[in-house]
């Protein structure tokens, strides 16, 4: 006992003076609650959730579980921003906000005048309809430039992680943005400052052949819209991202091998929009999806082994995007910030989505977010 005080120098310090003994306590709680705060992970989530894009369900998977990560104190949350045009997504957005707790978490839209007007999937205006928000559509919003500016310039330097679930649109208008009241940094010299990683779901690997991947192209056959705005979006945002960002892209091959969604039908209250959302998608109780969006969101808070995967190994070069086309392929060369992920464990990552997907929200205010109206399944 004597040599563990010797060898301390703060416990021999507080030896010999008992009333720093007294405050002992104190400093650790308070440097248990440092860590704490400082071991939560910065992010915003881009998202095309449910309309124009890749409509499809996923992004509420990946919505809900950085929602639950948040509870847990491992994320932080800063914003969602939605990178397609459908008005009523902004409001689904909202609504899964709204059942988390956090109505205060800033929403953004892309603001461009170059995507095709395209109703949302059914479930967000079952969500909007049904559901209590503060927000219906994208007319209650600000333009995603301007929260992605406010919200970066308030964070520590090299510190945010973003979650690319959708259109790269919103990355692309954020690099070409200009100074303004928020940060005297160009958009680049903004993102190179302030973000860590880009986690991006989007394109396969090491390459998607002639082919694209929805997220890269928009393509038609993912009943998505606006090919030719989503490829050179894409391929920009690729090509122009600073070197201090680590990328890390999660194929199209990883997210349909991984499973997810089903729990929800049984572990989730009927008052669960994210629930809601699965069965309306599916047409049915107790179906899961493929995991792309909420795969890519794991990995950018917990990293690639909690989800099973890795990075690739032995596999130094870079990303090329087809401005044209959005198909891509791993150009090998030099060491770069980019890599793509590996899937080992199907499972483990299905499971992990799965049990956030299920956790209840630590912060919802009693009678938040009840169904107004409608049968719930």
């Amino acid at each position: 006992h004597t040599h563990f005080i010797s060898s301390n120098p703060l416990l021999a310090m507080c030896a010999g003076a008992p009333q720093l003994g007294r405050m002992v306590p104190l400093l650790i709680v308070s440097m248990i609650i440092a860590v704490r705060v400082s071991a939560r992970v910065p992010l915003i989530i881009d998202t095309d959730i449910g309309g124009g894009g890749c409509r499809d369900v996923d992004d509420v998977a990946a919505i809900c579980m950085a929602h639950a990560l948040a509870d847990n104190g491992e994320a932080e949350l800063l914003a969602i921003v939605q990178d397609t045009q459908p008005p009523a997504c902004a409001g689904a957005i909202s609504v899964l906000n709204n059942f988390y707790g956090r109505d205060d978490l800033p929403i953004g839209v892309y603001r461009g005048i170059d995507l095709t007007p395209s109703p949302p999937l059914p479930f967000v205006d079952d969500l909007v309809a049904n559901w209590s928000s503060p927000i219906k559509n994208t007319s209650q919003v600000s333009d995603a430039v301007h929260v992605y500016r406010r919200v970066l310039s308030a964070q520590r330097d090299h510190s945010v992680v973003i979650s690319s679930i959708g259109l790269l649109t919103n990355l692309k208008a954020l690099l070409q943005s200009a100074p303004d009241k928020h940060s005297h940094l160009s958009g680049r010299d903004l993102v190179a400052r302030k973000v860590a990683v880009l986690a991006v779901m989007g394109g396969a690997y090491p390459s998607s052949g002639p082919t694209c991947e929805c997220n890269f192209c928009a393509a038609s056959a993912w009943g998505g819209l606006d090919h030719q705005v989503a490829a050179e979006a894409s391929a920009y945002v690729v090509k122009h991202m600073p070197p201090e960002v680590k990328i890390i892209f999660s194929g199209f091959e990883i997210g349909i091998a991984v499973q997810s969604g089903a729990a929800l039908s049984s572990c989730a209250p009927e008052s669960n929009p994210c629930r809601r959302a699965y069965i309306d998608y599916e047409g049915g109780l107790n179906r899961s999806r493929h995991s792309w969006d909420p795969l890519t969101t794991l990995v950018a808070v917990r990293g690639a082994a909690a989800a099973g995967c890795r990075e690739c190994t032995n596999c130094s070069g870079s990303n090329w995007v087809n401005a044209t086309s959005g198909s891509n392929r791993w150009i090998d060369g030099r060491s770069s910030n980019q890599t793509y992920l590996v899937l080992h464990n199907s499972t483990k990552a299905g499971k992990a989505i799965d049990d956030l997907l299920c956790q209840l929200p630590r912060h919802q205010v009693p009678g938040n977010s009840q169904p107004t109206s409608g049968i719930v399944v």
